[in-house]
């Protein structure tokens, strides 16, 4: 009987399936990853502006706080200094020194103005002073400032917000101004004691720079990430090829074992055959010789019987 033929199929669509579930894994694991540091670098982004504009504000409050300590501080008249008119009121507020020259009370409020315009030319932020009952109307609050400052009187500590500002994206801060004693010189007139928050200062700070390097770690991330994809696909690719080779030697070795066992089962088959013929061949033998013995046995009897008859003796 002839050997069938070795049949190698093909992988089942399981493995395919597989594989495809690993890359679809794959995949979902490194896009969560970049989304959970896209989502820590922009956390990191926040938490940089912030510490900068409050370290801004830490110092607006240490040199307001220092200025007020002392009353104000004499400057010396100009065109960009002139003379504050709110503080008409208070004595000695323009002084002349034994040369000759003019010098005019610098309070906190107008020194921290002066400071923050000049910190918007040489830094990039800007600072700004306001109440909702300001002395100095240009010190007025805009819209957001007015929501902060009514904030502060229900006893909020701090406002902030990424926003933007004449078009350019900014994080704005916000922190209660409280009245100190040497406050009341000048706002002592408005009827504010020790304690009052009277009016707050906003910090605004460009985001461009923060940006700018968010934007950089992003990219830096993002090939790391398409790296680590590829070596990961690479990975699948490569143990699936491997996984599909095994699986053929499987097969392989399984048909081959089929295949053995079939042809011991002809051989098997074909040599009980023959052993059946030879028996049966055997019986046959055996049958036939019976039937001689007996016609011989027969053929004896019938002479005895005949030379009994003839009174011929038979001798042994």
């Amino acid at each position: 009987m002839k050997n069938p033929p070795l049949i190698i199929t093909a992988p089942p669509r399981n493995l395919k399936k597989y594989v495809l579930s690993l890359f679809i894994a794959w995949t979902l694991v490194v896009a969560g990853l970049a989304a959970q540091q896209i989502y820590q670098t922009r956390q990191a982004t926040r938490d940089a502006a912030l510490h900068e504009v409050r370290a801004y504000f830490e110092m607006d409050q240490f040199i307001r706080q220092w200025s007020t300590s002392h009353g104000g501080v004499y400057v010396p008249v100009d065109e960009q200094t002139p003379p504050n008119p709110y503080l008409s009121h208070v004595a000695e507020r323009d002084i002349q020194t034994p040369s000759g020259r003019q010098l005019t009370l610098m309070n906190p409020p107008y020194m921290m103005r002066q400071l923050h315009e000049g910190f918007q030319d040489y830094a990039g932020f800007s600072g700004h002073i306001t109440s909702l009952n300001p002395l100095r109307p240009e010190n007025g609050p805009d819209e957001w400032e007015t929501r902060a400052l009514l904030a502060f009187e229900q006893g909020t500590k701090e406002i902030y917000e990424f926003t933007n500002l004449n078009g350019e994206p900014c994080l704005r801060l916000m922190q209660p101004l409280i009245t100190q004693a040497g406050c009341l010189t000048c706002h002592g007139i408005q009827g504010y004691r020790v304690g009052d928050i009277r009016g707050g200062v906003s910090f605004s700070i460009p985001m461009q720079p923060h940006l700018a390097s968010e934007r950089i770690a992003d990219q830096r991330y993002a090939l790391s990430f398409i790296i680590l994809w590829i070596v990961g696909a690479v990975g699948i690719m490569v143990g699936g090829s491997h996984l599909k080779k095994a699986m053929q030697e499987r097969l392989q070795a399984e048909q081959a074992l089929a295949a053995a066992h079939t042809k011991l089962e002809d051989d098997v088959a074909k040599r009980t055959a023959e052993l059946s013929a030879a028996n049966q061949h055997l019986l046959q033998e055996i049958s036939l010789r019976k039937e001689v013995e007996h016609a011989i046995e027969t053929l004896r009897r019938q002479n005895e019987s005949i030379l009994n008859a003839a009174g011929v003796g038979i001798i042994g």
